[in-house]
């Protein structure tokens, strides 16, 4: 059911206007309950209480992957070719080691048992930060010093979902999207379990604050049993503030406790308002030679270059469709036979010179 759901994620992505095929819209339904509370099974028509959001989630994650622009060549010729690579690598070789050695890719090489297709697909991620800096700028005819900046760095680029086909990169896209919801929605669940306990915490302790209350009160056998204190007789009326207080906040607790219905209901919330927890937003960068931002209309050479990027809470990221060929790919390095032959040089007479 989950190979259906991932192969109608593709056919519909290829044909935005068709109708959802409805095992497809059931198959997502369940890898939502799979991927949050498989209790929530038990909730009287769970699945149609959860169709129009994992519709809603659909629709958004195919909009977002549809407007990601066709894979740009990478490798060395890619890298003179194209701006983009330029700004994300200091160089080809880093490029290349970033295409050979990324996760994804050693993951796939090893289950292709190192036989790759002749040409691969991936999409390439970095995170962006910009930076104040002070730099050197021509303004006019004169060489100035100090002049305010910001320089775009970035970070960690590694390649992932790589695939034989663009594709099946897309389709990868739009499954990990998919999943990173149904994630969103699992840390809702979650966080409102870690209120809960809190709360049954909280309530314990005001169950305590009213039994000690009450027996400060002399309401209770204390004082024919003789266990009366010394001290003078409470207010009544402070007491029975206190009570009320305790009293009205024990029914806010219950009142909030979660049932399956209320966890139901938050997963429908969040698959209902995607763009709350990603988007996938466009964004143009006039770069020079060494990341620094250019002003527009300014005589220092610079490319304008166009990124989707990937905004999830106060992270951001740029995200590339990328082919290259795989004889292009550096071979893992042996490290036991590196160790070996560092072992073998420092064995070496050396040479003392006087």
């Amino acid at each position: 059911m989950v190979l259906r759901f991932i192969n109608s994620l593709l056919s519909v992505a290829r044909e935005p206007r068709s109708r959802f095929d409805k095992a497809m819209i059931q198959a997502a339904i369940e890898r939502v309950v799979d991927g949050t509370d498989p209790r929530l099974r038990a909730v009287r028509h769970y699945r149609r209480k959860l169709r129009a959001p994992v519709e809603r989630t659909i629709d958004y994650v195919m909009a977002q992957i549809s407007v990601l622009p066709p894979p740009i060549e990478a490798g060395r010729r890619g890298f003179i070719t194209d701006p983009h690579l330029r700004a994300l690598f200091a160089s080809p070789e880093q490029l290349l080691e970033t295409l050979s050695f990324s996760p994804a890719m050693r993951n796939y090489r090893q289950r292709s048992n190192g036989s790759c297709p002749p040409e691969l697909y991936a999409a390439l991620r970095a995170e962006r930060i910009e930076r104040n800096t002070l730099g050197i700028a021509m303004q006019g005819d004169q060489l100035q010093r100090e002049v305010p900046q910001v320089a775009v760095l970035f970070k960690e680029p590694r390649v992932v979902f790589p695939n034989p086909s663009e594709a099946e990169t897309r389709r990868e896209l739009l499954h990990g999207m998919f999943d990173y919801l149904i994630e969103g929605a699992l840390r809702h669940l979650l966080s409102l379990r870690a209120r809960k306990q809190e709360l049954e915490k909280r309530q314990r302790h005001l169950l305590q604050n009213k039994a000690g209350v009450l027996k400060s009160a002399g309401l209770g056998l204390e004082s024919l049993l003789g266990e009366a204190g010394s001290s003078p007789s409470p207010d009544r009326a402070a007491i029975e503030r206190q009570l009320e207080d305790i009293q009205t906040e024990l029914s806010q607790i219950r009142a909030d406790t979660a049932t399956l219905d209320h966890h139901l209901a938050l997963v429908a919330e969040t698959l209902s308002e995607p763009e709350q927890h990603f988007r996938l937003d466009p964004v143009s960068l006039t770069l020079d030679h060494m990341n620094v931002k250019v002003e527009p209309g300014s005589a220092r050479a610079s490319n304008t270059l166009t990124f989707r990027e990937v905004r999830v809470g106060s992270q951001r990221f740029v995200v590339l469709l990328v082919k290259f060929s795989s004889r292009e790919l550096l071979e893992q390095p042996d490290f036991f036979e590196e160790a070996q032959r560092l072992l073998y040089l420092g064995d070496q007479p050396r040479l003392t010179t006087i």
